[in-house]
């Protein structure tokens, strides 16, 4: 009979040698790279069909990342204040982006333009949230 496989998961590897900032950051890096390629790439369809994959893979993990933020940060006391002062902004940012978007495409020059912005600002939360980190 085989033995059963008793090596770590790879995500919970991950997750012991990285920590909640370097994810962070990582995946808002990587997310503004995936912006940035989408705001210079016109084709071929095949290209920007796999960008946008990878794109809304980040946005998946930045999700998964949200949900345990709190807790990997600052423990599991008040987890729900700490999660909802966390989400609360998230949420309203994502409510008012798809209006955001359209109002501020045409005063950029269209959409590449405006993509091109998003990814800069990315590049900044990036360097923001490196130098964050937990608490005591």
């Amino acid at each position: 009979m085989p033995r059963p496989d008793t090596r770590p998961h790879p995500v919970r590897q991950l997750a012991r040698r990285s920590g909640a900032t370097t994810r962070t950051v990582v995946l808002i890096a990587t997310g503004g790279a995936t912006t940035a390629l989408l705001a210079a790439v016109s084709g071929p369809l095949p290209l920007l069909i796999a960008l946008a994959i990878v794109a809304g893979m980040v946005r998946g993990n930045l999700t998964l990342l949200q949900a345990t933020a709190a807790t990997d940060r600052w423990g599991t006391a008040a987890h729900g204040r700490l999660s909802a002062t966390l989400a609360a902004p998230v949420t309203v940012a994502g409510a008012l982006a798809p209006f955001a978007g359209a109002a501020l495409a045409a005063p950029l020059g269209g959409y590449p333009r405006l993509l091109a912005v998003l990814a800069c600002a990315s590049a900044c939360a990036a360097v923001l949230a490196s130098g964050s980190g937990t608490k005591g």
